[in-house]
């Protein structure tokens, strides 16, 4: 965050009054394991019967700001949306997930009481339009005041919303960047491991939802990668994880040089750092993927058919010349290694007709979601 840094004294001097004069502080910290409240639906929809598998889908929906280029990805400079400008994009996401109907739903870069969208609660939008009852939100981003470019009061983070009973909940925290400085590192996202037990008709199951470090130059996200696998590894099964991890799949062709960076980035904060093909690798190894890498496949006509995100949409322009459209996979689908996934009905929701959709995915988010149909098994 360049603005937090570059006026850091001046930023500290302003908001000191606010230190002392009030109670609620200024930013959140979080032990490494801490329970989370469950979050019901007004009105509920009757689950139904026990299945033996479960439609799962994962998505990093930027906050609900569509195709809105923001300052932080340098090719816009809004750092506010309006209300109605919220309602629009969160009415298109609703859609797209009822579309889909999904059993269970991982979603990133959800806010509940953020300027920059509104204060609109995101959590509680998706629990009364779906038929997904019950909600658990797991926050990674909680300031009461932001100062880089007056982005104010933030609260971000993911969710795991369930059509069955969640029993328990639970934010893990994984370790923070060590390449800031106090004040930036304060004020900064700290990431979390979100952790849910559904109750499916008396049986158990666990699910997860990630997001992990993005521009580290400390191998944070390799780090935060590992935790992740340690904390599958003591899990009873059956369990799934999904999220945003921030890394691409082994074999990739591509991992520098993206169209959607700006040229500006370069040197600053933001400039994406080169991708580590190992970081995936013990995923796919000890676990069962809804995406294989035999389906991902070695050549890029095949890998770009699973790529998940880009910047930036399709009314800009990239660095390459070309307009945005997805150019790598960040975005996963894990079951324990005794899972099978039905690879008919498991998929990237890249663009309209895949599984059937009508909504075009890339102008909703800077990511598509990723479905799969979960066998459950022990």
């Amino acid at each position: 965050m360049p603005a937090m840094r570059r006026h850091g004294i001046c930023w500290l001097l302003t908001v000191a009054p606010l230190i002392l004069a009030a109670c609620e502080p200024l930013y959140e910290s979080w032990g490494a394991r801490e329970g989370v409240a469950i979050q019901d639906a007004k009105s509920f929809t009757p689950p139904p019967p026990a299945p033996a598998e479960l439609k799962v889908m994962t998505w990093n929906i930027k906050f609900a700001a569509a195709r809105i280029d923001f300052w932080f990805d340098l090719w816009g400079d809004r750092v506010q949306m309006q209300r109605a400008e919220v309602k629009a994009n969160l009415d298109a996401l609703i859609a797209l997930v009822k579309e889909v109907n999904p059993d269970l739903l991982l979603l990133q870069e959800v806010e509940i009481n953020s300027r920059r969208s509104a204060y609109v609660d995101m959590v509680q939008a998706f629990l009364d339009a779906t038929s997904l009852n019950h909600a658990a939100y797991f926050s990674s981003w909680k300031s009461r005041y932001v100062a880089s470019e007056g982005l104010g009061r933030v609260d971000m983070g993911n969710a795991i919303l369930s059509k069955f009973p969640l029993v328990q909940a639970e934010r893990i925290a994984l370790v923070d960047r060590s390449d800031q400085d106090a004040v930036t590192s304060a004020f900064y996202p700290h990431r979390a491991l979100g952790r849910a037990v559904l109750d499916l008709g008396g049986r158990a199951v666990t699910a997860f939802v990630v997001h992990t470090e993005a521009y580290d130059t400390d191998k944070t996200k390799s780090q935060q990668l590992q935790q992740i696998q340690a904390e599958l590894q003591v899990t009873p099964a059956p369990f799934v994880i999904g999220g945003d991890f921030n890394a691409i799949p082994p074999g990739s062709l591509q991992v520098v040089d993206f169209n959607d960076e700006h040229p500006d980035s370069r040197g600053t904060e933001f400039a994406q750092p080169a991708y580590d093909l190992a970081d995936m690798l013990p995923f796919y190894q000890t676990l069962a993927p809804a995406v294989s890498l035999e389906r991902y496949g070695a050549s890029l006509a095949t890998q770009r058919q699973h790529f998940t995100h880009s910047v930036i949409g399709p009314n800009t322009v990239g660095a390459l010349g070309q307009p945005g459209f997805w150019n790598r996979t960040l975005d996963y689908l894990f079951a324990n290694p005794q899972s099978t996934w039905r690879a008919e009905a498991s998929d990237t929701l890249q663009s309209p007709g895949r599984l059937g959709i009508t909504t075009d995915p890339l102008l909703l988010s800077d990511h598509c979601p990723v479905v799969g149909v979960w066998q459950v098994h022990p």
